[in-house]
Formats: C-alpha cells, sequence, structure tokens
C-alpha cells in the first residue's frame, strides 16, 4: 500500500492514464453557471481550463458537456467528481459519475477516428 502511494505521488498524471485522451478538441463545460474550455477528455472524465478556485478534490458536481464530434454536436448532462484541482494554472479535472453508456460510446468513436486521422490510417477505427 505503501509504494502504491509513493507510486501514485511520484508519477506524472499522464502516466497513470489508461484510457485515451483527446487534446485537439473543440468543446466546453459548464460548470456552476460558468463555461470553461475542455483542455483533453475521454469516455471517463475531463480537464478544463480557467477554472477559478470554486472546487476542491472529491466534490460532486453537476455539469453539461459541448463537444464537436466529426462535426456534430454532442451535448450532455451529467455529474462528475472533482479529481484534481490547479490553483496555479486554473486547471480541473473529474472523472464522470453514470455516464450513460451510449455517450461513452460515442466519446471513445471520435477519440479513435481522430486519432487515426492524425496518424494518416485511412478510415477510422471502430470500437
Amino acid at each position: 500500500m505503501v509504494l502504491a502511494l509513493f507510486r501514485r505521488f511520484t508519477s506524472s498524471r499522464s502516466d497513470r492514464r489508461v484510457e485515451p485522451r483527446g487534446t485537439r478538441i473543440d468543446g466546453r463545460i459548464s460548470l456552476g453557471g460558468r463555461d470553461y474550455l475542455l483542455k483533453d477528455w475521454s469516455r471517463r472524465g475531463f480537464s478544463a481550463v480557467g477554472v477559478g478556485a470554486d472546487h476542491y478534490p472529491g466534490d460532486k458536481v453537476a455539469l453539461t458537456v459541448e463537444v464537436e464530434l466529426e462535426g456534430e454536436p454532442l451535448v450532455f448532462d451529467c455529474r462528475a467528481v472533482v479529481v484534481w484541482v490547479d490553483r496555479e494554472r486554473k486547471e480541473l479535472a473529474g472523472v464522470f459519475v453514470d455516464l450513460d453508456l451510449r455517450i461513452q460510446e460515442r466519446i471513445m468513436r471520435a477519440l479513435f477516428a481522430r486519432r487515426a486521422e492524425e496518424q494518416n490510417l485511412g478510415a477510422p477505427l471502430h470500437v
């Protein structure tokens, strides 16, 4: 257990991520009546920029996510738990709670399609 805690605090965030993440996105979240740009996201969570000091790790929040996927907007309301807050960089990350499976599938298809496009693999991969 001590080793797991040590690894958690010495590893960078990106090293701990298991899910494929989208970093080239046009999207935002609405949280507490304010809009914030998405920095990256996956089917399990997100990080946003421009966030003030209103939230702390462990907070449960209701939010709306708006993202352009394959030229079509994906908009959904959901709940999330705040995982980390960087007050200096004004960033916040959270994990989605009870996100509908159909929305998760759309996110994954979009992430894999974008990855294939960026790697010039031609047709998008299907999940």
